[in-house]
């Protein structure tokens, strides 16, 4: 049985004790993976940012808040993992500092912002890591972010979409590998998962 390692939702990076910087990710690509997984009898591994949507039951759920506790996640399981998929839409920037009480309503008293680690392009480096797929979320299709973004981040196969999918139950992009790259165009997430899990599984198997 190969086992398929998925990131999902968003992080939430706490500034103070009730406020956190975050996206609009719902998991809804990343529950679909794993749902087409599953029915290819793979064992997935969800590691989750906080999310409303609900995994499919037989997958394995491990929960998590923000960027840097979901990191360290991702490195727990990265080598138990056949295939890894990076479709988290984690913060890009965290807090400098949280405060242990709720802030004032003062612009001083809000914290500096500094880059988060960039998951996917750090695990990727490991010699442990498995082959991988990540996404990619621009304003506009274009081909050379995602091929560079493809190779910077060490992914087999990255998956570029635009904007108006975060959020949405459908999608509009590229699936780019060094081979080809294949247009999708306002499809359902449920059917991109179908096609990226046909494509992993032909890698793996």
């Amino acid at each position: 049985m190969k086992k398929i390692l998925i990131t999902a939702g968003p992080t939430r990076e706490y500034f103070d004790t009730v406020r956190f910087i975050t996206n609009s990710s719902t998991g809804a690509q990343a529950s679909a993976l794993a749902d087409g997984f599953l029915k290819r009898h793979c064992a997935v591994r969800v590691i989750s940012g906080p999310v409303s949507i609900k995994y499919p039951p037989r997958c394995e759920v491990l929960k998590v808040v923000g960027v840097r506790e979901m990191f360290q996640r991702v490195r727990e399981n990265i080598e138990w993992a056949d295939f890894a998929v990076f479709a988290a839409a984690p913060c890009d920037l965290t807090p400098e500092r949280v405060a242990k009480k709720k802030l004032k309503k003062k612009m001083d008293a809000m914290p500096g912002l500094v880059l988060s680690p960039d998951i996917a392009a750090s695990l990727n480096n490991l010699k442990i890591s498995p082959p991988s797929a990540g996404f990619d979320l621009e304003d506009e299709l274009d081909m050379d972010e995602a091929l560079y973004k493809m190779r910077r981040k060490n992914f087999d196969i990255i998956i570029q979409n635009t904007l108006p999918a975060m959020g949405s139950s459908r999608t509009t992009g590229y699936i780019v590998s060094e081979n080809e790259a294949v247009l999708f165009s306002d499809i359902s997430k449920k059917s991109l998962a179908e096609i990226l899990c046909e494509k992993i599984c032909r890698i793996i198997n």
